[in-house]
């Protein structure tokens, strides 16, 4: 065999080697979105519309040594408690591919706003959630402008802006995991966290 045709085989090999084995995804990774300065921005939905949104911020939750689960990064936030309960009731949900509030459940943010006027030491973050159709990023957008709407109903009733942060979770933790259009339902919402002080701060 010529010398040529060895160079020419051990190319072809390495091609090969390097050409198979991975396997491709159809989404691309996802990364916690931040809960520093609010989050994403950019638009989104979870229909084909065809707005996509960016991503680029750092930050997230973390646990403490005490299991108790509290915020990094957030500055003013960081030593406050996570509280999923107390306003587990006032859960928002959303149409599809809409970020307005409707009407039914802006009672569910005032009384969000009267327990964070007579609690003025707690704080509270607010979630947006998606359904699983549309892309993640396109989620992810439209998650963090269902949050700020919230946001700015809680403003509006009172609740200093400095004291509430936001966060897109896009269509990364479903209440409902089911492809049926009531899953899709309860998988549109924006979810309260209330944030209190550690004990001793």
């Amino acid at each position: 065999m010529k010398p040529t045709n060895y160079i020419s085989l051990a190319l072809a090999t390495l091609v090969m080697a390097f050409s198979v084995g991975c396997k491709k995804t159809d989404k691309p990774n996802t990364f916690l979105p931040s809960i520093k300065g609010g989050g994403t921005t950019g638009n989104g939905n979870e229909s084909e519309t065809g707005q996509g949104g960016k991503i680029g911020e750092e930050g997230g939750v973390t646990s403490t040594d005490g299991g108790e689960v509290g915020l990094t990064g957030l500055e003013d936030f960081e030593n406050m408690l996570m509280d999923r309960e107390t306003f587990a009731a006032q859960t928002v949900y959303f149409g599809f591919d809409r970020s307005e509030i409707e009407p039914g459940d802006t009672d569910k943010v005032s009384t969000v706003a009267e327990a964070l006027s007579s609690s003025p030491q707690n704080k509270v973050l607010v979630e947006g959630h998606c359904d699983k159709r549309g892309t993640e990023e396109y989620n992810r957008a439209l998650g963090e402008r269902r949050a700020l709407s919230i946001r700015d109903i809680l403003v509006e009733r009172g609740v200093s802006a400095d004291r509430i942060r936001t966060m897109t979770l896009g269509e990364d933790r479903p209440a409902d995991p089911s492809p049926t259009e009531s899953a899709y339902r309860l998988n549109r919402r924006g979810e309260f966290v209330l944030l209190t002080p550690k004990p001793g701060n």
